[in-house]
């Protein structure tokens, strides 16, 4: 396409050249002129020009590059992170399973940890109560003993007062001597 353009350009004055009805002029001095400045101008802007527009594209480049540089970069690291990811989650996929039974084999251990300790809680309530019975009984026939002791001493005291005699008295003063020997 630009070399269509670029073509017609060229062969435009040719043209108009002709459509003058086959006059043999040549070229006007005045345009000779024209092309003279007109190359003189062109020769001055890329002489005082060159510099700048060297140092813009050359800066241009550099910036691209740069950019191109961290892009890459960026483009690394993302890769890598995807990569990482995608570890993980193949990693978690795979230890799913064996997480899953050790969760399930720890709770089981706790379970059997509490139902043993409340086994010896249990155990343990059990002989204190035994022992508190126990120690209820014994209080109690301590008590009954004391009881039936003290109501045995005051029915003999009674009996001894009410039913002894002299006579009663006298032979049991002598068993009395008899025995301790004084």
């Amino acid at each position: 396409m630009k070399l269509l353009v670029s073509l017609f350009i060229i062969t435009a004055p040719a043209l108009a050249l002709a459509a003058g009805g086959g006059h043999h002029d040549g070229i006007p001095s005045a345009v000779m002129y024209q092309a003279i400045n007109v190359a003189i101008l062109v020769a001055g802007l890329i002489y005082f020009t060159k510099d700048g527009i060297v140092s813009f594209f050359s800066g241009r480049k550099a910036a691209y590059l740069e950019a191109a540089q961290k892009s890459a970069f960026a483009r690394e690291q993302a890769e890598k992170e995807f990569v990482d990811i995608k570890n993980k989650l193949a990693n978690l996929d795979a230890t799913r399973e064996e997480s899953l039974r050790k969760a399930q084999a720890h709770a089981d251990d706790m379970k059997k940890q509490i139902l043993d300790e409340a086994n010896e809680v249990t155990k343990r309530i059990r002989q204190d109560a035994e022992l508190t019975a126990k120690l209820e009984v014994q209080r109690a026939q301590n008590e009954l003993r004391n009881q039936l002791l003290k109501d045995s001493m005051e029915a003999a005291r009674t009996v001894l007062t009410k039913d002894i005699g002299s006579a009663d008295q006298q032979k049991l003063q002598k068993d009395f001597i008899n025995h301790v020997g004084v």
